[in-house]
């Protein structure tokens, strides 16, 4: 199998890494530095800056900010055989999926859940997909064989795969990752006119802000390109805290303390589903 890889971040690098042995890679970066250390640490065979050297490849995962990956992957098909399979690592995916779609018949989306909140090619680990979450988005002209590809390509690499409607992956990612980070971001900027001794942090503080510390490209990109998603979170949570706002206002106890139940154990329940999903697996 070849693989190509253009974007040689954490997650294009730990590509790299988990099929080291099992495919020869190509790696595309404009960092020269990016692409001689991991043809130096034996990560690719060969690598450049420039698309063409992807000629040649079965498979091209463009692993790139998701307003980066339209253009690159246009450009990228150029060098590749129609038969070729083209997918992404983008973290949304509707506006990817309907501008490749009908263009690449073997584009196949993607989304492998496996980010930290430390970014780049030194942050990246050859089992970063290790029983990871990865969600697989075909359009309706995705070929089946392509889809198969994409699916195995990922299991692959260790994920547990999913196949999900790409506006449906977008509607979930904006509940369960994209509003959390905006919050995180929020909280973090508020934090920063705040005169904060280390020594003097709780728990919750240092795990709500863990990833606000996230690749702000990235995270700018992903935030526009959800953004009807996302804001519409965004006035849900709004609503939630006048909620919790009326009830603080008016020294509603019970209201409150009812509301904090009703969150506490939801939170029990899916720790639970999620411990029970884990050992079956």
């Amino acid at each position: 199998m070849k693989v190509a890889v253009v974007g040689l971040g954490l997650i294009g690098a730990s590509i790299a890494k988990a099929l080291h042995g099992r495919a020869e890679i190509t790696g595309i970066d404009r960092d020269a530095g990016v692409v001689e250390k991991a043809l130096g640490d034996g990560v690719i065979s060969r690598g450049g800056p420039e698309l063409s050297v992807a000629a040649g490849s079965d498979i091209a995962v463009v692993a790139l900010p998701v307003r980066s990956i339209v253009d690159a992957a246009r450009d990228l098909a150029a060098h590749l055989s129609p038969d070729a399979l083209i997918t992404d690592t983008g973290s949304t995916k509707a506006s990817i999926v309907s501008s490749l779609d009908s263009f690449w018949p073997c584009f196949v989306g993607s989304h492998p859940i496996a980010g930290k909140e430390n970014p780049g090619y030194h942050a990246s680990q050859a089992n970063l997909f290790a029983g990871r979450a990865c969600i697989v988005t075909p359009g309706p002209s995705a070929r089946g064989d392509c889809l198969e590809r994409a699916v195995r390509f990922w299991e692959d690499c260790g994920a547990n795969v999913t196949v999900m409607d790409p506006v449906k992956h977008d509607e979930l990612m904006a509940v369960i990752s994209h509003m959390p980070h905006l919050l995180s971001f929020a909280s973090m900027g508020l934090a920063a006119d705040l005169p904060i001794h280390r020594g003097l942090l709780g728990a919750g503080f240092r795990d709500f802000t863990r990833i606000a510390a996230g690749d702000p490209k990235m995270w700018r990109d992903i935030l526009l390109s959800n953004r009807e998603e996302l804001l519409a979170q965004s006035r849900l949570f709004q609503q939630a805290l006048h909620t919790f706002e009326q009830a603080m206002e008016k020294g509603d106890a019970q209201r409150l303390e009812d509301m904090l139940t009703l969150a506490s154990e939801t939170r029990a329940h899916w720790r639970m589903g999620a411990q029970r999903t884990s050992k079956n697996r």
